[in-house]
């Protein structure tokens, strides 16, 4: 009898035991990396008044000063670049609209509505073709949490696999005091705590709302390995006010404070000195100066049968057009091209095909150039419109062209980006921890598409085989890396010529990966 109460004491102990470890909270994360992306965020809004956090941490830690947005020069594009470490030809998220007949077969779909992107992945499987980080991390057991106040697109792209088990993503919007994050127990968490964020017209609200998420449950339970935080707030007020705005400056500022805050939360969990920080932006920002009405001009050229008309189906990105033709012959899209090289709002244009980064058009680049050659979702023609350099009412430099539905020059500081001027691609990208140099200024160029090979890399874990479809890891930006002087940047011009129109696209080149620096017309 003594031997049998002995081991159903045992036992006894073994089931309270496994009970109260079921019961804890996750193990905290040797390490933690914290990826802040600033939508919209140009490099020259960043001082030390209306930023002193991200000042900071540019100052303390690593500035790129050439980075570079990934083309389409668009949230959703950078967005999926991001989550993935893979460009548009390989995650298939080529436009922040996009043509897919599966989805609408009339006209292209906004991704910024999360929905559009549900019933894309109904249709193909998947709604971005390539593994996730979440996944990877997943298959490897750690977690990705995501948090938005963006677009319910974005908050999904950033983690769209969290809906099949692969981390969390959390955006309050996905159904507004119902589903509010993938996977459905985190969501019942964040709706009986937090409440429903605020509407969709409230961008500063509901950044405040999710960071408090962030702050107050994500890092003090969730434990994740990595998060991503994206900001909304600044793109909306820049879109509608322009950048130097003091709508912009404000939003600017409760972005900025609340950075500050979660790091305070990170530093008072203990995990700051094991932390590594990354700020980025997604693409910079330029003035709409100047409209155009494409669909008119096409209609007028014989090119489209009428507005609504699909044998000519465009998709918007603000300052580039994505066309994509019904009868896909080489005489239909040679076609189009003549036309648009005789438009003055047309600066640089690509195509399928070709060689040499020339596409199969005289006077067009391949899509390979911008890693836009999805098998099934590139469009036939892309097109990147005219830009220029002049100021805006608060004297920040850039302008564009962008569709409208009558043509000439716009009122007002509205602002925009998708395009290739130099205020489209260069954004911010600053990295602060105790994996990363300090102090240091690095002229190598770098897209968001390299961050997921890094931070792979920072957890030990093995990241995709580089690839020219693929970002690459960033050895240069880690403190036992390589030193900046060691590194190998080349810069070449190209250029494609038709008639009198005559264009260039300049590249920039680090181990074997190229990054588009501008694309002009030349007069």
């Amino acid at each position: 009898m003594r031997h049998a109460a002995a081991r159903l004491t045992c036992v006894l102990v073994v089931v309270i035991a496994c009970a109260i470890s079921m019961g804890q909270a996750p193990s905290r994360p040797a390490r933690l990396i914290a990826i802040f992306i600033v939508d919209g965020l140009r490099p020259d809004s960043v001082n030390g008044v209306d930023t002193p956090t991200i000042a900071r941490l540019r100052s303390e830690g690593v500035d790129y000063i050439n980075s570079h947005s990934v083309f389409p020069t668009a949230t959703r594009v950078n967005t999926t670049a991001l989550a993935t470490g893979a460009y548009p030809a390989w995650n298939g998220i080529v436009g922040n609209s996009m043509f897919v007949a599966g989805v609408n077969p009339l006209a292209a779909f906004d991704t910024s509505d999360y929905r559009q992107l549900l019933k894309l992945e109904e249709v193909a499987g998947r709604a971005v073709t390539v593994e996730t980080l979440g996944e990877v991390l997943q298959q490897n057991g750690r977690k990705l949490v995501t948090l938005s106040s963006g677009s319910t697109g974005n908050g999904f792209l950033l983690n769209p696999r969290a809906r099949n088990g692969a981390g969390v993503a959390i955006h309050g919007l996905f159904e507004r005091g119902v589903t509010t994050a993938y996977p459905k127990e985190v969501s019942d968490v964040v709706i009986q705590r937090f409440g429903a964020p605020p509407p969709d017209d409230d961008d500063i609200g509901q950044m405040h709302w999710t960071d408090t998420v962030l702050q107050d449950y994500v890092l003090p339970e969730l434990r994740p390995d990595v998060i991503i935080d994206w900001m909304g707030p600044l793109d909306a007020a820049q879109h509608a006010q322009g950048v130097g705005s003091p709508q912009a400056k404000r939003a600017l500022a409760q972005i900025d404070e609340s950075i500050q805050r979660t790091i305070a939360k990170i530093d008072a969990l203990g995990l700051l000195p094991r932390t590594d920080i990354v700020v980025a932006s997604d693409h910079g920002f330029a003035r709409n100066d100047r409209g155009v009405d494409i669909t008119g001009a096409l209609i007028s050229g014989g090119l489209k049968a009428a507005e609504r008309s699909t044998d000519v189906i465009m998709a918007n990105q603000g300052p580039s057009t994505l066309f994509y033709l019904a009868t896909r012959s080489t005489e239909r899209i040679e076609k189009l091209v003549r036309f648009l090289q005789a438009q003055p709002w047309v600066d640089v244009i690509f195509t399928r095909g070709g060689a040499n980064g020339r596409g199969s058009v005289d006077g067009t680049f391949s899509l390979d150039l911008i890693k836009g050659n999805h098998p099934s979702r590139a469009a036939d023609v892309v097109v990147s419109h005219s830009w220029n350099s002049q100021p805006n009412a608060y004297g920040v430099p850039g302008g564009n062209t962008v569709p409208r539905a009558t043509t000439g020059l716009l009122q007002g500081e509205g602002s925009g980006h998708g395009g290739l001027s130099p205020w489209d691609i260069h954004n911010t990208f600053v990295a602060w921890g105790a994996s990363f140099k300090q102090r240091t200024q690095i002229g190598a160029p770098v897209s968001l598409a390299d961050v997921a090979p890094t931070v792979l890399t920072l957890l030990g874990l093995k990241p995709p085989v580089s690839s020219q479809g693929r970002g690459r890891v960033l050895q240069e930006l880690l403190k036992d890396g390589p030193a900046v002087t060691a590194l190998r940047v080349t810069r070449r011009t190209l250029t494609t010529n038709a008639g009198t129109y005559r264009a260039s696209v300049e590249i920039s080149t680090v181990d074997r990966h190229d990054y588009i620096d501008s694309a002009s017309r030349q007069e």
